[in-house]
């Protein structure tokens, strides 16, 4: 073969290899341009994914055989997203018992601390609301966050209060008698109670009002201490009987009672027959004590008396009896100031 046949063979093998490379060039250009590659990163685990054409985040997702997701895992980008290449990430949703005041849940998240957990779930806490762990604390996984609520309750209840006997010096009642002059009566008071509770269970209480509803009244144990220490001008034997306005034993000051001289009638006066002894005179009845003459009556004449008690059962217990009665050389005024007594309130 010569020369110039060598040549030209040469020539079109040449051409031929060029055709081909640019062939196969070309496609291999075009075969690059057209593939989509994709990286499913899957908490670590990593798939990868190379297509003809642009897909949607939840296509590739599909392709890569990703275990289903929860509402809770987060997805980048999102799943309806179409994207021609890269890579997604998914953060998987953990789970942690969430417990308020005992009532217990499961709930998925992929938050940090928390404070964001609960920001997350919508749950508010209060500065008396106990939390473990503390919200800046990181979320304990496949453990529990406990909340223990602090609330208030308030109740009423009522107290009996107990009345107490009282001992009180009669200056008018002679020595070695005595009586009730006021009946003791228990008092009522309510009192208003805030119960504090943590996680529904009380843990203190605290009376926060009171308020008397019905007072106390203390008895009142009358003891007499009068003596006939002053010599009688004159002496009557009379027959005694007792009276009173009162059918209640406590004296509430509107139950006064005005004798025919204009005097406040209390144990201490009498009823007599004027005529008799006039009114104003100062007495000393035997078993009954000192009393001022300052009533008198259609039914009270000659030697009859008539005893005021400040109650009208003790009024009854004195019934009738014969008494001596002493008439004593001074004024109404020098008897208060003997016995103590406030002129105004000879009570």
């Amino acid at each position: 073969m010569d020369t110039t046949r060598l040549v030209r063979v040469f020539h079109r093998r040449k051409a031929v290899l060029f055709a081909v490379l640019g062939v196969l060039l070309g496609g291999l250009f075009l075969w690059s341009a057209g593939v989509h590659a994709y990286v499913v990163n899957d908490a670590g685990n990593k798939t990868r994914i190379v297509a003809f054409h642009s897909m949607s985040v939840s296509t590739v997702l599909a392709k890569a055989n990703t275990r289903a997701l929860r509402p809770e895992d987060v997805v980048s980008p999102d799943v309806a997203v179409v994207i021609s290449h890269g890579e997604i990430a998914i953060v998987r949703a953990k789970p942690v018992t969430l417990t308020i005041d005992h009532t217990s849940e499961t709930i998925y998240s992929t938050v940090e601390t928390v404070g964001e957990l609960l920001a997350d779930n919508g749950i508010k806490l209060s500065t008396e609301d106990k939390i473990n762990p503390d919200p800046t604390d990181p979320v304990p996984y496949n453990d529990d966050v406990v909340i223990m609520r602090t609330t208030y309750a308030y109740t009423s209840k009522t107290e009996t209060i107990a009345y107490k006997r009282v001992y009180e010096k009669n200056p008018y009642m002679e020595v070695g008698r005595s009586y009730i002059s006021v009946m003791g009566q228990n008092g009522l008071l309510q009192k208003t109670v805030k119960v504090t509770k943590v996680a529904q269970q009380a843990v203190s209480s605290t009376v926060v009002k009171t308020q008397t509803i019905k007072p106390v009244v203390h008895e009142v144990y009358e003891v007499g201490a009068a003596r006939l220490d002053i010599k009688p001008t004159r002496t009557y034997t009379m027959s005694a009987t007792a009276y009173s306005n009162r059918r209640s034993t406590i004296l509430d000051g509107k139950d006064h009672l005005y004798g025919y001289s204009g005097l406040w009638l209390h144990y201490g006066t009498c009823a007599v027959d004027r005529r008799l002894i006039p009114m104003g005179t100062v007495l000393y009845i035997e078993g009954y004590g000192y009393a001022v003459a300052a009533d008198t009556g259609t039914s009270i004449n000659g030697n009859c008396i008539d005893l005021f008690f400040n109650s009208f059962g003790d009024a009854c217990r004195w019934g009738r009896r014969s008494v001596r009665v002493y008439v004593l050389p001074i004024t109404r005024n020098q008897l208060y100031s003997k016995l103590g007594v406030d002129p105004s309130n000879p009570r």
